[in-house]
């Protein structure tokens, strides 16, 4: 045999005994109780460490006490024990006790009242108790009132309300501005000619800087839609606006129309709510712009 082949033999020899997993298993399962025990007894020992520090800790605390406050006593009776207990009334003692006040209180009247009473008058009676009843009343003093002062009444105030007539001023100034002459129209009713009918013709330049349709528009939606008589109908060739007054009994119409020409026809009327106004005068107007001109209109 060679070197290498003692080297193999003496290798194979010293190779350490591996055993099966079966018995692998067991010896491993067999091992578990021993462990869990030592752990426990390891557990305990700390547990009996930590009471035993505790214990003394606690030790120290009292005999600090004691020595920080020598003179205080501290109170081992429980306060429950301490207050005295309630005393219990039953039926029987208060029926006893009223029982007992009641003659009591018998004995002293008849021993102190006399044996005659006098009769006390009734007027000496009313006399004697409008007489307390003065005693110590002061006078009161009379308000007199200053000239000076103004007594105001609590008036409500109506917040909710938005005169239509608002819109009629906005036309105006709006016209004033852009230099647009207002033309009064003789419009009448179902009836006949009428003075209280109030209308009036404007004729705007449709200018984009102007934007008539939009301003109008602003003006109307700055009402309440549940304003009385509202209704709005706004289109790219005609604006027109109902509203109602009932503070005033009256009812107000707008109606502005695009002409030809690059022009905007706007008509304003308002007359009381009973009267049924004619569209005659404003259709009149409107012809006359349609056939013979702007230009040729005296406005």
């Amino acid at each position: 045999m060679t070197k290498i082949d003692d080297i193999l033999d003496r290798l194979q020899h010293e190779q350490p005994v591996i055993d099966a997993p079966e018995e692998l298993t067991e010896r491993i399962m067999n091992s578990l109780p021993e462990r869990a025990a030592k752990a426990d007894k390891a557990r305990t020992v700390r547990l009996w460490w930590r009471w035993a520090a505790a214990a003394c800790l606690l030790a120290l605390v009292g005999v600090g006490g004691a020595l920080l406050f020598p003179n205080e006593e501290v109170a081992t009776q429980p306060v429950a024990l301490q207050q005295e207990n309630p005393k219990v009334e039953t039926a029987d003692t208060v029926s006893k006790s009223n029982t007992e006040e009641k003659t009591y209180i018998a004995e002293a009247q008849t021993a102190e009242s006399p044996k005659t009473k006098r009769t006390v008058p009734k007027e000496e009676m009313e006399q004697s108790a409008a007489e307390e009843n003065t005693v110590g009343a002061e006078p009161q003093p009379i308000p007199v009132l200053d000239e000076n002062l103004h007594y105001a009444s609590l008036e409500v105030e109506d917040t909710v309300y938005q005169a239509p007539s608002r819109m009629e001023e906005f036309i105006a100034k709006l016209a004033d501005y852009n230099k647009v002459k207002a033309v009064p129209l003789n419009c009448s009713s179902d009836k006949g000619p009428d003075s209280t009918i109030v209308s009036t013709a404007y004729v705007f330049e449709d200018k984009e800087e102007l934007n008539l349709f939009g301003r109008l528009l602003q003006a109307a939606c700055w009402y309440d839609s549940k304003t009385p008589g509202y209704l709005l109908n706004f289109s790219h060739q005609q604006f027109v606006f109902c509203l109602e007054d009932l503070h005033k009994g009256e009812k107000y119409l707008w109606i502005a129309e695009r002409l030809s020409g690059n022009y905007i026809l706007l008509f304003s009327t308002h007359s009381p709510k009973q009267t049924v106004v004619s569209s005659a005068c404003f259709q009149d107007y409107r012809e006359q712009l349609t056939h013979k001109g702007i230009n040729m209109l005296n406005f």
